[in-house]
């Protein structure tokens, strides 16, 4: 009976995680912000193991475990170690409890490798309104009380478009009469049963999804957000909630909805159009680091949804390579805002990091090296990227994309150069805190994980193409 179920021993390790948390934080009062990490890494480290060794194992019909899920799951349980060691330096810095913000990351994943895994609209519908909610106690976690109101709006904003997911999910159980995968998506390929109830189930999920990723013009709500939230949360929503959302939207689209899909796909495109443009002049039109890089962000989520429009195999696999890429340069961005400190504060403002390079030379050129990257300048990893969206973009003959794509490239630049003019050639008018250790060792490994892509590309060119053809 034990062994029939052992498919769920990796969500069983992140529920015992998080019950071992919680007493913990009860039962121990000489607790240090360290003590929750340190949990919370071995959660996930065990989580891991247990992922990689029973990664295509199921537990009946609805519990469904494959290359694919492993790779996302793997993917955000170790961004969320190195992202963990770097926030917990802002808690020791601060000497505020670090209890709830690791208690909530792992409820979070959790959920999400529910989600991933579970082959049910109902429980996806409800794992991901869960994470919504928990989101919302995340962007309170130490802010200022004049902040609070950012998390009230998001609160009621992401409910509001939850709800548009349940109305979707249960529009199509009322049709159906199920929520299994495989029940709607036969009861779909029958032409006959196509009608416009179905298709207000389509467009109300795939709002949600839209939302989620922050696609424009749903995106007003993450730029706010991550500039008033603490970097700890603020880094935690750039890379983590966007693997996921875009994997299970995948999922869905081309699994489930897909006799719909046709119908919607140049809809699909005009967002991923629009946010491209939007991400790139938005950019240009801030000043705050981080919202600079929140707009930066909807570009390259656009260019993702440009390449996966047609949800053709050779599209979805060059816009899932250029995700990867994406998120790790953010990764490494973020890393280079948890070194820049003045006073125990991180920098938050382009001016507050002026002459950076005449004080931290490295933390510097990582960034430089990064934004080049980004941009999509051979031989860094950007470009391999790039590359994989061009191809994809080349086998569906959409010339005119690839155009828009390069054109709005350049505006991105623009806010790029002002970054390096900035850290390069303005004066400094501000000292900076002393880097900790463990920001240079995440640089040393973002820069290695780097180099080891550009000079092998057959991990990601190849590899990962091999574990996503399970589920494209």
């Amino acid at each position: 009976m034990i062994v029939k179920y052992i498919a769920l021993l990796p969500e069983i390790i992140l529920i015992l995680g998080i019950g071992l948390l919680a007493m913990v934080r009860i039962f121990r009062s000489a607790n240090t912000q360290k003590t929750f990490y340190t949990i919370s890494k071995w959660t996930l480290i065990l989580t891991i193991a247990a992922t990689v060794i029973f990664y295509n194992r199921n537990v009946g019909e609805f519990w469904q475990n494959n290359n694919y899920t492993t790779l996302f799951k793997i993917c955000i349980y170790l961004l969320s170690i190195g992202w963990g060691v770097l926030s917990l330096k802002r808690f020791q810095n601060k000497e505020y409890i670090s209890f709830w913000y690791y208690f909530l990351i792992l409820i979070n994943l959790l959920c999400f490798a529910i989600a991933l895994s579970y082959s049910s609209l109902l429980l996806l519908a409800m794992m991901l309104t869960f994470c919504q909610i928990f989101n919302f106690f995340l962007l309170r976690l130490d802010v200022e009380e004049d902040e609070m109101s950012c998390s009230w709006k998001y609160l009621l904003l992401s409910m509001s478009f939850c709800l548009l997911l349940w109305v979707g999910v249960f529009i199509l159980w009322h049709l159906t009469g199920s929520f299994d995968y495989m029940a709607i998506k036969n009861y779909l390929s029958n032409p006959e049963h196509l009608n416009k109830q179905i298709s207000l189930a389509f467009v109300l999920i795939t709002i949600f999804f839209l939302f989620a990723l922050g696609v424009a013009p749903f995106h007003f709500w993450y730029a706010n957000v991550v500039s008033c939230v603490i970097l700890p949360v603020a880094g935690y929503l750039t890379f983590i909630p966007t693997l996921v959302y875009f994997s299970i939207f995948v999922n869905l689209m081309n699994n489930v909805l897909a006799p719909l899909y046709g119908t919607y796909e140049n809809a699909i495109l005009f967002f991923g159009v629009l946010s491209v443009f939007m991400g790139a002049i938005g950019a240009n039109s801030e000043d705050n680091l981080r919202k600079i890089f929140a707009y930066a962000g909807l570009y390259y989520i656009g260019v993702v949804i440009i390449a996966a429009a047609d949800m053709q195999d050779q599209s979805l696999q060059g816009a899932f390579i250029y995700l990867f890429v994406y998120i790790l340069a953010f990764f490494g961005v973020y890393t280079v805002f948890a070194g820049c400190r003045s006073k125990g504060d991180y920098l938050h403002n382009l001016d507050e990091v002026r002459g950076l390079s005449t004080q931290r030379p490295l933390l510097s050129a990582t960034l430089l090296v990064l934004m080049i990257s980004l941009i999509g300048t051979p031989p860094l990893v950007g470009f391999l990227g790039k590359l994989s969206v061009i191809n994809a973009l080349v086998v569906s003959n959409h010339y005119g994309l690839m155009a828009v794509v390069a054109f709005s490239v350049l505006i991105l630049a623009c806010v790029y150069l002002r970054v390096i003019t900035a850290v390069y050639f303005e004066p400094r008018n501000i000292n900076f805190d002393r880097v900790d250790k463990e920001v240079y060792i995440c640089i040393a490994i973002n820069v290695i994980l780097i180099v080891m892509t550009v000079l092998n590309p057959k991990y990601l060119m190849h590899d990962v193409e091999m574990m996503l053809n399970v589920n494209l």
